[in-house]
């Protein structure tokens, strides 16, 4: 009887209780912003950080208005919080950003990487952008990408809510988001197929129904 109880809390819609919801929001954004805010300041006073860059990567040119693609990902992010339709979901959806952060984390950790590359000056509305993305993020935690990881997650999600042109709309969007992190100058090649790979690797271990494939393996 308990067991049922639980289960029917565990997918009880959330449309009307956005506070839940937006709980969450708070909590993983302000767990996001202060771990990468922590180790990208530790990461910028070791002596041993490196730069894995191909030389043809020099070929790939400064598109300033891409910072707008890039910079939406944070609306897809809070919005996705929302999308979730029961408890269940919001709980999947937090424990795979939670675990991609903590899985990059140990990773800008154990392999400080940085962007070497000399960003060219832009001016106007599209400067200013790119000043307040240099204010709030300096050039290392970069492998994996933190914004591929996250983009994987939010594909999947969003993929699951929208349909038929919206959808379509939706993955050139975002495709869009995943070029501009080269296009901007703020990751490497190596970067965005390592954050693929972390980010689909967190979808796997938590999968939309059932129990955490770790705890399933851990059994």
């Amino acid at each position: 009887m308990n067991n049922r109880l639980t289960t029917a809390s565990a997918d009880r819609p959330l449309t009307t209780q956005p506070s839940t919801a937006a709980l969450w929001l708070a909590n993983v954004s302000v767990f996001f912003g202060s771990v990468y805010w922590l180790t990208n300041h530790m990461t910028s006073v070791r002596a041993d950080v490196g730069a894995v860059v191909f030389q043809w990567e020099r070929a790939i040119p400064f598109i300033d208005w891409t910072i707008i693609p890039y910079g939406s990902i944070l609306a897809f992010f809070v919005a996705s919080f929302f999308l979730c339709r029961s408890r269940a979901e919001l709980n999947c959806h937090t424990a795979r950003l939670v675990t991609v952060v903590l899985m990059s984390v140990v990773c800008f950790v154990l392999w400080p990487q940085r962007f070497v590359f000399e960003r060219p000056v832009v001016e106007g509305v599209l400067g200013a952008m790119f000043q307040l993305l240099t204010a709030v993020d300096l050039p290392y935690n970069r492998t994996p990408s933190l914004h591929i990881s996250v983009l994987v997650i939010l594909w999947v999600l969003f993929a699951r809510r929208t349909n038929g042109w919206m959808r379509h709309a939706v993955y050139a969007w975002f495709a869009l988001i995943g070029v501009s992190v080269l296009t901007t100058y703020q990751h490497h090649v190596i970067d965005v197929p390592a954050g693929a790979l972390a980010g689909w690797l967190c979808v796997w271990l938590f999968p939309e129904s059932g129990r955490p494939r770790l705890q399933t393996l851990l059994r």
